[in-house]
């Protein structure tokens, strides 16, 4: 029988960590029919030699449940070998919905995750209903596969209404979110997501929803889980820079024991108040998961980079004064910004961040684009600089320079070396433990702060081979998340699966640079990264990019619980 592709005398590396091999794949009906030595005819015969043929990538932490509505390949995850995104990350999703809460659902992600209001008022079409309901409506629409989460937030606000931001939830608001809980599972989600980050803050200025929640309360709805064969949590605990303290030590295991299900844990993060959190942290996941338990905590290996515009960044939300401010719609922020006694409240605020555990130094930023005529000469000129040619303090300036262009004139923000070392020892003792996964990209998220999409390209070609072997980079990049989220016939190259692929030429690959690009909705702008030494990215049998350009074929599916 023909094959509808053949991919011929590449290296296969089979997702299962065990070492590569030259062999022929041959691809029909949209499942991987043969691998080994294939004389029997194809449709088309895709040379292969010098290539590695591995199984697409899965990005397990991405947000792209908004940005799908018009980019069916997910990009930039599709351009480094990702065939399928996980969505709904972090308990913020935007269903199940009641129609009138679908706009305030909207705000939480355009303020937490920095999604573009004016890319979702043009791009973006949802009327509120079920899970099932949110997800039909991109059947035959995608590029890429995409699961979702259920996530706690949005489950919060249909249970509970405007409560949902103000109060613990009563029995009866448990059980019944516990009954969607159960109802989006029913219709194929991958698990369920919460998140009780401080800095996560509704588009109000308000704590989110699942930031109100007991432990008992998130026990409870994890343990709706326990009923299906399937499914994996998601959770940011709130102590998670400290390496998790003592409360949520408690609720990791109590959430694992009532659900029987892998827990994925996001991020390994240091900060200024916890530097060695991180270790603290696997120290205890690795003494857990050797006594029985399933916790699977994320690492990034993106480049320490951040950009920012006062427009619209949730950088500064970590400090009450600044959030309260750049939670002003305009023109109030701008006014309440040259207000002499406000910038004295913002001055004393930063001082006291030291305390916090995230902080920006606004002097090491750098102007990074400038479109007023008079600001050009500022591109590439550090703040600190600046402010001592105009006599200024570094916020006076900052302010002032991002006042000059609507505060729509973007910075950067880059880690000095020893930064930059010290996460590189922090991801290099983390990828060392098998549990780890690399990814939280947050793809399709803080579009106008960075872009993660090319983890997968920076942890094959800066951590292979010095950490990790490239059939050990390919594991934790496929097998390891298919398996983790119950993902069966995905995430491994075997007869019957579906021919979910990337081919690359490992010797060319590599990340670009972050830019800048206004192409999505009502010319919103955001961060991308290019990939380099991707020969092609197949989805279900079929070639959705070759040679980094897209085919325009949209065979990817929404997954029903793996």
């Amino acid at each position: 029988m023909e094959f509808d592709l053949v991919l011929a005398g590449g290296r296969v590396i089979d997702g299962s960590g065990l070492p590569g091999f030259t062999a022929d794949l041959g691809i029909r009906a949209g499942r991987i029919a043969r691998i080994g030595r294939i004389d029997a005819p194809a449709k088309r015969v895709w040379n292969a030699d010098g290539l590695v043929v591995a199984p697409g990538f899965i990005d397990v932490h991405t947000h792209y449940d908004v940005q799908l509505d018009w980019d069916p390949l997910a990009t930039p995850s599709a351009w480094h070998g990702v065939t399928t995104v996980l969505a709904g990350n972090c308990g913020f999703t935007l269903a199940p919905a009641r129609p009138q809460d679908v706009d305030w659902l909207a705000g939480m992600l355009t303020r937490v995750e920095g999604m573009s209001r004016a890319a979702l008022a043009a791009g973006w079409r949802f009327e509120g209903g079920s899970f099932a309901d949110y997800w039909a409506r991109l059947d035959g629409r995608l590029g890429v596969n995409v699961g979702s989460y259920v996530g706690h937030s949005a489950v919060r606000r249909y249970a509970m209404g405007d409560d949902a931001s103000e109060r613990a939830a009563t029995p009866a608001e448990i059980a019944a979110m516990q009954e969607l809980v159960r109802e989006g599972m029913r219709e194929g989600a991958i698990g369920f997501s919460t998140s009780q980050v401080e800095i996560h803050r509704g588009e109000d200025g308000r704590p989110v929803p699942s930031n109100f929640a007991a432990p008992e309360e998130i026990v409870a709805l994890c343990a709706v889980l326990a009923e299906f064969d399937r499914g994996a949590i998601e959770i940011i605990p709130r102590s998670f820079s400290e390496g998790y303290d003592e409360a949520d030590r408690a609720l990791l295991l109590a959430i694992y024991r009532a659900s029987g299900k892998p827990v994925e844990l996001n991020p390994l993060t240091p900060s200024n108040t916890h530097p060695f959190g991180w270790q603290r942290a696997l120290e205890w996941l690795r003494d857990e998961n050797a006594k029985g338990a399933r916790f699977y905590p994320m690492c990034s290996v993106n480049k320490l980079e951040a950009h920012l515009r006062l427009c619209d960044t949730f950088l500064f939300d970590e400090i009450p004064t600044w959030r309260e401010l750049l939670c002003l719609p305009e023109p109030r922020r701008s006014d309440a910004l040259r207000d002499p006694a406000v910038r004295a409240r913002m001055a004393e605020s930063l001082a006291d961040s030291s305390r916090r555990a995230f902080t920006i130094d606004l002097g090491s930023l750098s102007v990074e684009e400038a479109t007023a005529p008079e600001n050009r000469a500022l591109v590439g000129r550090r703040v600190e600089e600046i402010a001592r040619e105009r006599r200024q303090s570094a916020l006076d300036c900052f302010l002032d320079l991002s006042l000059s262009e609507a505060l729509r004139m973007n910075f950067e923000s880059t880690s000095e070396k020893a930064a930059r070392d010290f996460i590189a020892q922090m991801n290099r003792s983390a990828l060392a433990l098998p549990f780890v996964m690399p990814g939280s990209s947050d793809g399709g998220a803080h579009l106008a702060s960075f872009s993660g999409a090319d983890y997968s390209t920076r942890l094959l070609s800066d951590w292979v081979p010095d950490a990790l072997s490239l059939e050990q980079a390919v594991h934790r990049l496929t097998g390891m998340p298919a398996t983790v989220h119950g993902i069966g016939d995905r995430g491994f190259l075997r007869v019957g699966a579906r021919a979910d692929l990337a081919l690359f030429d490992p010797t060319r690959l590599r990340a670009g640079k972050a830019r800048l690009v206004e192409d999505f909705p009502a010319q919103s702008a955001r961060y991308v990264i290019d990939a380099e030494g991707y020969e092609g990215v197949i989805v279900n049998g079929v070639p959705v990019m070759e040679k980094g350009a897209a085919t325009g074929a949209l065979p990817g599916v929404v997954l029903q619980g793996g």
